[in-house]
């Protein structure tokens, strides 16, 4: 019957591994933690320096190693569990000692599987605090199996081990390891001088990371006492510090509750054992309606995961943001140019959210839909749904502009603002490659040598590495890369001062009027800052790109210009300009005149069949008009 029972204790935490497996893998999705944080792993001397210098450096690189295989989906799921399990399995041993306890030790498995799980639905989740965590837990398993064998002996041990780990993790897992440790020390019934130990050990604790901020490590005092130090709040804003707090506090907490069963071990009935063709009903006499199967070690166990898979349901749901994680898909979308997949998850989205904007507004142009399907989403922002405001850009947004002027041909400006990120993430493999892929265009080689050594010290670009490298010595390579020959057409060769996006988008097309995605770019600038002179001005240049037909936005404004000055431009005929487009727009002022031009009023009419114009846009949606700019309520 034992065997049966550890039998059914392993198929339960079996079974608790492929739930949270499941959650990780098709919920949070690991390698989008990946493309949010990217910070890069690389085997190089200097790189790993770089973590030896602080106090729980080395559990950061070791987190900075584990975290890189995020990037597959596969791997990241698998190692995001086996990280947040093996700490479960830990705590069983250490809380379990005894039989009354051993029967419990799923509860104390699923918590712990549960909370490892769980601080990764932040996205902005630095990895490291977990793999501090779990140093905290070895060091106490180590140490309890030592005080096992030897409690004397064990307890000149701790000062060398805590010092260790105050070096390999830093104060907080050192914190725990006290706690619990004066927990084990405070059960063991062989120690005389109890009362005078665990004070001391205690103060330790609590003086050591002052020391070593003080005599040893070049860091502010925050940083050796801060479960988490966020060397870059651009990039780290993380929030949910209650799950951090809550899943560091676990162990000394579980070591508690069960010091305490194991003084009175009536708190938890020892659970009766079924054997053969016994029944629920036959336990003692026992009926069914009195729910005797709980009272068994079948029951029991069957009880702890009921209640810790509803539990672990109950938070995912509560703390979870889909919508957070479809701005993320978004984003990693537009990364990897999967433009079409990036339309198909916006139209999941169910709020507004101007990255997501600023993405859709990239996807539209790359697929050559920007002048037709401009209004199909909300620009809330105007212009700045196209270019990020400069005083909005945080570290989060520098590559998406970046990325943006790499697509306009703009070099000078995408390395500028790649530069920026770099001070932020200056081993994140998306900005080495931007920086390879831009020094390239601009024929400085010795340039994109140097950051293509960095990338070559990632395991993950190495490939990248081999394709880009041959480059460097063969010059015509590079000229017969599709893309880099098209940026190279579209890059300015003079001298250019960046001013403003609009003066940009106009020397660019001076430089190269082919440039068709700068030219979308303009005319929807001139749209979104209802800038008629411009849009005037621009616009006949639609025939050089083999337009037949105006898209719809544009002749949704023109039909505007065409009534206020109650004529044709010369460059319009009726086969480029057709009288639906004006049709449309007399029934829109219609609507408006019955509700005698009261556009509040008017409102709820004209959004049925026009919320997806330029003429609902400029009355309801401009930020002239709602002001959003003003107090950047929809920038957050």
């Amino acid at each position: 019957m034992i065997q049966n029972i550890l039998n059914l204790r392993n198929l339960s935490v079996l079974v608790l591994i492929l739930a949270a497996w499941l959650i990780t893998a098709y919920w949070i999705e690991p390698f989008l933690h990946y493309h949010s944080q990217q910070t890069g792993f690389l085997f190089s001397r200097d790189f790993l320096r770089s973590y030896t210098t602080y106090p729980g450096g080395w559990a950061d690189y070791m987190a900075e190693f584990i975290s890189q295989f995020f990037f597959y989906p596969l791997s990241g799921s698998f190692l995001v569990v086996a990280v947040a399990a093996l700490p479960g399995f830990l705590a069983m041993d250490l809380a379990t000692g005894t039989s009354c306890t051993r029967k419990y030790g799923i509860s104390v498995f699923g918590v712990i599987l549960l909370f490892g799980v769980l601080v990764m639905t932040d996205y902005r989740y630095p990895y490291y605090a977990t793999v501090r965590l779990l140093c905290a837990f070895v060091f106490t398993w180590v140490f309890a199996l030592l005080h096992r064998k030897n409690p004397k002996g064990s307890l000149f041990i701790w000062p060398v081990a805590a010092f260790l780990l105050f070096y390999l993790a830093s104060g907080p897992a050192l914190f725990v390891f006290s706690l619990s440790t004066s927990i084990i020390i405070l059960s063991s019934r062989d120690l005389k001088y109890r009362a005078a130990v665990i004070p001391a050990m205690l103060l330790f604790a609590a003086f050591l990371p002052f020391l070593g901020y003080r005599f040893l490590y070049p860091v502010t005092l925050g940083d050796v006492y801060k479960l988490v130090v966020v060397r870059h709040p651009e990039l780290l804003a993380y929030t949910t510090f209650y799950q951090l707090y809550i899943y560091y506090s676990l162990l000394p907490v579980i070591l508690l509750i069960f010091f305490f069963v194991k003084q009175k071990p009536e708190l938890l009935p020892e659970p009766k054992q079924v054997t053969g063709e016994t029944t629920p009903k036959q336990v003692k006499g026992e009926t069914a309606s009195k729910v005797a199967i709980f009272k068994t070690a079948y029951g029991v166990h069957l009880l702890q995961m009921v209640i810790l898979l509803a539990a672990g349901y109950f938070l995912f749901v509560k703390s979870f943001d889909p919508e957070k994680k479809r701005v993320l898909q978004v984003e990693y979308l537009a990364e990897n140019g999967q433009w079409n997949e990036l339309l198909k998850a916006v139209e999941k989205t169910e709020r507004y959210d101007f990255r997501v904007n600023f993405q859709v507004n990239r996807a539209y142009a790359h697929l050559g839909q920007l002048p037709e399907r401009l209004f199909a989403y909300p620009q809330l922002l105007g212009v700045y749904g196209l270019f990020y405001d400069n005083s909005t850009i945080n570290g989060s947004l520098t590559m998406p502009n970046s990325d943006l002027y790499f697509d306009l041909g703009l070099m000078s400006e995408s390395l500028h603002w790649a530069y920026e990120a770099q001070t932020l993430m200056p081993n994140s493999p998306r900005i080495l490659k931007r920086l390879v892929m831009a020094s390239l265009v601009n024929r400085q080689y010795k340039q994109a040598e140097q950051f293509l050594a960095v990338l070559d010290r990632n395991l993950l670009c190495r490939d990248w590495v081999a394709r880009y490298r041959p480059y460097l010595t063969d010059t015509a390579l590079a000229a017969k890369d599709n893309l880099i020959a098209e940026k190279r057409l579209f890059n300015p060769t003079r001298e250019f001062i960046h001013l403003d996006p609009l003066s940009d988008l106009k020397f660019l097309l001076e430089t190269n009027p082919e440039n068709r995605f700068a030219y979308d770019y303009l005319i929807t600038h001139t749209q979104l800052s209802s800038n008629f002179t411009d849009f005037m001005t621009y616009l006949p240049r639609y025939t050089s790109f083999g337009l037949q037909k105006l898209p719809r936005s544009w002749e949704e404004m023109l039909a505007v210009e065409i009534m206020r000055n109650r004529s044709f431009p010369d460059f319009i005929t009726p086969e480029t300009f057709t009288d639906e487009t004006l049709q449309r727009f007399g029934k829109f002022n219609a609507i408006l005149k019955q509700f005698n031009n009261d556009v509040k009023a008017a409102r709820s009419a004209l959004q049925k069949d026009f919320e997806k114009t330029y003429w609902y846009y400029i009355l309801y949606l401009d930020p002239k008009v709602t002001q959003v700019l003003k107090n950047k309520t929809l920038i957050r």
